[in-house]
Parts: structure tokens; C-alpha cells; sequence
């Protein structure tokens, strides 16, 4: 090699190829490698538009084994290279998995590539786990803790698998970019529920989906795992969800010669060519940004790979992870959310049934400021609720008084909070009938606390958030409960009912997450059936001490009697050495 091309290529290698007109996919093939060879989108052109684009609020919905994550992170080191001095977070749900990536994926990148260590000898930047120096830009890598959300500010941020992190720890992130001139936010997941976590924010996005134009009849097609697009030599032709798929209807399958195909006129679809592909949006007027990358987004997924996919997590019982991680597709798992059949199950009645003076009724309130108010009469084999009221705040301390008036209130539960003063005054004016609870959102938290004052006065219940909602839930699938005198409340409470889902995390205990925050009479119930094992529970304990009790009058008078029958006074134990005061 001369000595002119020794020189240009050490100039190569220190100078980036850039310009402020280039695409941040072309940056990327230009200035990184994959597996020793330039960096290429070939097989995977979906993900160049994504690449480049640098809108401020985008989601993106996608299955697994399509290259996001790596193209992500590429896209994040390269931002911070081209902007100077910014901060940038990229989040992961876990230390498990932020460890993981960046000793594996992102390290390699920062280390190896020239692009990203153009510094003097002398001004060695700052590498960790955690955080990655390039020029005067920091990458700070996080595993979704809250004090990862809390203690940096930043001017990017990437959220990967949105839906595994922690939402409340989640939108604690957006804080972070309040300083910022930029406040660039992109999220990442495969789905898990739908109007949950990535699917909420894509269906308020554009909602990008990426077409696939037919070469025999020019029709756009949004190819998806349906007997619309699906065409399987040997498939029974009345089999018209092809998640029944089982070994039986399997084995009869020709999967090697499955294709993808037009729905309008069933020619082959040519998946990989990059001339017949375009992301079009639903709702181009929308200001936040959202793709959705499917399976046949690149024709390396093939309809023989998702069969076998779909069959495997059939027999590990998963179907829900195949929805999620294979078709990249919200699950409406049963499990975890109520179904609209289990709560039309209980729902027995819109008129409101006469509820006498000497029924024993049981009462759930969920504070704001229109509060959510639920009674159930106790007086039959299955309670039911009869009334759903909306009250404004300021008028729920006169409503309950003229409920209590009204109705034998036994028992009751109102949420301690936002309302504590009203909560407490509440408390007080009902005898402590009606107990504030405070919901307890540690794994660990006891079913029931008590939480008392100085004198030894109970003055609200900490209570494990998780218990209260699971009973709820278990009682209106096994219809321990009825619901009568909605009137024309059964869709709002119906509504309600199925704006929680259960979701289990990784390594986390499983928990209860709203979806759109529209869930009042859901807690309503759970302060109302909550309300009744606090009254057992703090009935039992007063039996418990009573029983105490007299066990120590009991023994205390055993001991007087044998005293004075042996006169042995000084020798025998008192009270207060056997521990008991008094």
C-alpha cells in the first residue's frame, strides 16, 4: 500500500462519513458493521423508514426476531454521535435485561466501531454498563428502577419492550426530558394486552402498517396470519382461525409449500422485494407517530416457522406468547382481564330492588372528584349490589349520611386517598363503619394492617392492593356476587370492570394495571367486599383479646388462691414476671 492510501485510509477511519442531508439508516450502514462485514438492511427493509425517523413521540408494535432492538440501538448511539452535547436514556424493564444488552450488544458497538472512539489519546471517554460517553454526548443505560426515572436528565429517550417495564416507573421517564429543547421520546415492545402499554400509544399514533403490493393484480395487501393471506396446501377449508392449528390438523399440512398470498386475487406476495413494500398510515393527520411491524414484514418469517411456533407454545399451555412474541399481536387473555360474558354473567337486573331497614347492606366508595359509590345487600345467599352512584365530591359526605339513614350500614370501605381529611371525617361521622384504606403496592404488604394513633385507635387499613382486586375478580367469575339497579350504568360499569388486566412481569410479582384510568367502580367494589374481612378481621382480634383477657383474670385469680392456700407468697411468679401487665 502506498503511502497516499495508508493516509486516506487512516482518514477514513477517523473521519465519519456524514452530511447533514444523509439518512440515519445510510449513516448507519456507512459508519457500522454487523458480524465484521457494513452494516445492511437487505432482508430487512421495514426497519429503514423507522431508522429515520426522528419524530418527537413514537411507538412502534413489533413481533420478535425482526432486528429492532439492534437497529435501535444503533439509531440511539448514532443520534448521540451526531448531536452534540445531549444525554440519552435508553431504558430496558429490568437489570437483568439492561445488563444483559449492554455488556452483549451495545458495549461490542461502542468499542469496535471507529465511528464511536474519535478522541484524543489523552481524553479517554467514560465507558461502564451504564453509561457510554461518545464525543461530549452521554448514553446512560437503565434497567427501569425509579431511581434510574428520577435522577437524570436527558434530551432522547428509547424505551425498549415497553410493555415488560414497570408503566408507573415508565411515565416517571417522560419527566426527565422536561429541560430539553429536543424531548425525543421512541418506544419499543412486542405487545402484551390489548389498550395496554405499546398498543395504547399505537392506536393514538398514525398507525404506520407496512403494505405489499401484488404483482399479478396491483393490490395493496397488509399481509397477516388469516386464511385471508395464509394459503397451506392440505388446510380444512372450514377451519377459519388458524390459531386452531393443532398436531392432528398438522400432520396433514404441506408447510414447506405454504406462501403468503394477495388476498384479492391469491398470487404468491413477493414479501422481500423492497419496490412493492411502503408504510401507510391509517391516520395521517395524527401528530404522534406509531409503525407496526407483523411477521411478513420480511420474508424470513415464514408461514412453516409460525405453524411450528404456534404448535410449541401449545404445548408449553402459552398461546398467549405466541399472540404476543410471534404474530406481534395483543392478547385478550381471559385470565387476566374479565371477559364481557363473565360480567353480563352477574349483571341479573337493571331496576332497583327494595332493600328494607333491617338488611344488613355493605357499602364501597372510590374517591375523586365525581366519587363512585356501590351498596350490596348482605341478606340473601349471594349478596348484590343494588345501587351505582356518581356523586360529586363535595356532596359525598351528605349522600352517605342520608344512605346511613336509610339502609342497615354494616360495613363499608372508601380509598384513604386523594381525599384523607374526608376519608377521616367519613370515618368518624359513620362510628369507623366506614374504614379508609390505603392500598399497599409491595409484594409483601399483608393482607390486612391495621394502622392505629397513640391511643390505640384504628385509624385507616393498609391493605395488599393485589389481594383486594383478585377477590373481586374471583367473585364475579365464580358469581359470588350479583349486579341489579344499574339502569343505564351497564356499559359505563361494564367498562369499568374491564379497564384492569393482570399483568405478570418478569422476576415481579403479578399486579394490576389500569388501561385507560377509567376503572372507578372496580375499586369501588373492592373497598365494599374489602370492607367486610376488615369488620371479620377486626372482630376476631377484639374476640382474641377478650379471650386473652380473661385467660390472665383467669390466672391471675388461680395464683391469688394457691398463694393463700400454701402461703407460699414470696416463692410463687407475679404477673409482671410471667410478662402480663395490668
Amino acid at each position: 500500500m502506498s503511502l497516499y492510501e495508508d493516509f486516506l485510509s487512516r482518514i477514513n477511519r477517523k473521519f465519519a462519513e456524514d452530511s447533514e442531508q444523509m439518512p440515519m439508516s445510510a449513516y448507519i450502514e456507512a459508519n457500522t458493521h454487523l458480524r465484521k462485514k457494513p452494516f445492511s438492511f437487505d432482508g430487512y427493509e421495514f426497519q429503514r423508514q423507522i431508522v429515520d425517523d426522528l419524530h418527537l413521540d413514537l411507538s412502534v408494535i413489533k413481533c420478535s426476531q425482526i432486528g429492532l432492538t439492534e437497529v435501535q440501538i444503533r439509531k440511539f448511539l448514532a443520534f448521540l454521535k451526531r448531536t452534540n452535547s445531549i444525554n440519552g436514556i435508553f431504558s430496558l424493564p429490568n437489570d437483568e435485561m439492561y445488563k444483559r444488552v449492554s455488556k452483549t450488544r451495545i458495549r461490542p458497538i461502542v468499542d469496535e466501531e471507529e465511528v464511536f472512539n474519535q478522541h484524543e489519546p489523552s481524553k479517554k471517554p467514560v465507558r461502564s454498563m451504564d453509561l457510554y460517553q461518545i464525543d461530549d454526548s452521554f448514553g446512560f443505560i437503565t434497567g427501569g428502577k425509579e431511581g434510574d426515572a428520577t435522577s437524570i436528565n436527558a434530551d432522547i429517550m428509547f424505551n425498549d419492550e415497553v410493555d415488560l417495564t414497570d408503566q408507573e416507573i415508565l411515565a416517571l421517564y417522560g419527566s426527565r426530558l422536561q429541560g430539553s429543547d429536543i424531548k425525543m421520546r421512541q418506544g419499543f415492545s412486542t405487545p402484551t394486552f390489548e389498550s395496554y402499554g405499546i398498543d395504547s400509544a399505537y392506536k393514538a399514533s398514525d398507525q404506520h402498517e407496512y403494505l405489499c403490493r401484488c404483482t399479478k393484480c396491483n393490490h395493496w395487501n397488509m399481509p397477516v396470519f388469516t386464511p385471508n393471506f395464509i394459503r397451506i396446501p392440505g388446510l380444512p377449508a372450514d377451519l377459519n382461525d388458524l390459531s386452531e392449528i393443532d398436531p392432528d390438523i398438522a400432520a396433514g399440512l404441506d408447510l414447506e409449500n405454504a406462501f403468503v398470498m394477495c388476498e384479492h386475487c391469491g398470487a404468491p406476495l413477493d414479501l422481500g422485494n423492497p419496490e412493492l413494500r411502503e408504510w401507510v398510515p391509517r391516520h395521517p393527520s395524527r401528530k404522534s407517530r406509531g409503525y407496526w411491524v407483523r411477521p411478513f414484514a420480511t420474508p424470513r418469517l415464514t408461514v412453516d416457522y409460525i405453524v411450528r411456533q404456534l404448535l410449541d407454545y401449545k404445548r408449553k399451555n402459552s398461546m398467549r406468547r405466541w399472540y404476543n412474541t410471534v404474530l406481534g399481536e395483543p392478547y385478550n387473555d381471559a385470565n387476566a382481564r374479565l371477559s364481557i360474558p363473565e360480567i353480563e354473567a352477574v349483571m341479573k337486573g337493571e331496576g332497583k330492588p327494595d332493600v328494607s331497614s333491617d338488611v344488613p347492606v355493605a357499602i364501597g366508595v372510590d374517591v375523586g372528584q365525581t366519587c363512585h359509590v356501590v351498596l350490596a345487600s348482605l341478606g340473601l345467599p349471594i349478596p348484590y349490589v343494588f345501587d351505582w352512584l356518581q356523586v360529586p365530591s363535595d356532596e359525598l359526605r351528605d349522600t352517605i349520611a342520608n344512605l346511613r339513614e336509610r339502609y342497615n350500614i354494616v360495613a363499608g370501605g372508601m380509598d384513604l386517598n386523594p381525599y384523607a381529611p374526608l376519608a377521616r371525617e367519613i370515618r368518624d361521622a359513620s362510628n369507623s363503619i366506614i374504614m379508609p384504606i390505603e392500598y399497599a403496592t409491595s409484594p409483601s404488604a399483608a393482607p390486612i394492617t391495621l394502622v392505629k394513633d397513640e391511643l390505640d385507635n384504628v385509624t385507616h387499613v393498609r391493605s395488599n392492593r393485589t389481594g383486594i382486586i383478585d377477590a373481586v375478580v374471583g367473585d364475579i367469575r365464580n358469581q359470588k356476587i350479583h349486579f341489579m339497579g344499574y339502569g343505564t350504568k351497564k356499559s359505563i360499569i361494564m367498562t369499568h370492570l374491564q379497564d384492569m388486566v393482570r399483568v405478570e412481569l418478569p422476576e415481579q410479582p403479578a399486579k394490576w394495571v389500569k388501561l385507560t384510568g377509567d376503572d372507578h367502580f372496580f375499586h369501588a367494589l373492592g373497598y365494599l367486599k374489602h370492607a367486610l374481612r376488615i369488620h371479620q378481621f377486626i372482630n376476631h382480634q377484639d374476640e382474641q383479646e377478650e379471650r386473652q383477657m380473661a385467660m390472665i383474670l383467669g390466672l391471675i385469680q388461680t395464683v391469688q388462691q394457691n398463694e393463700a392456700d400454701l402461703g407460699v407468697h414470696g416463692r410463687m411468679k407475679s404477673p409482671s414476671v410471667l410478662g402480663l401487665s395490668f
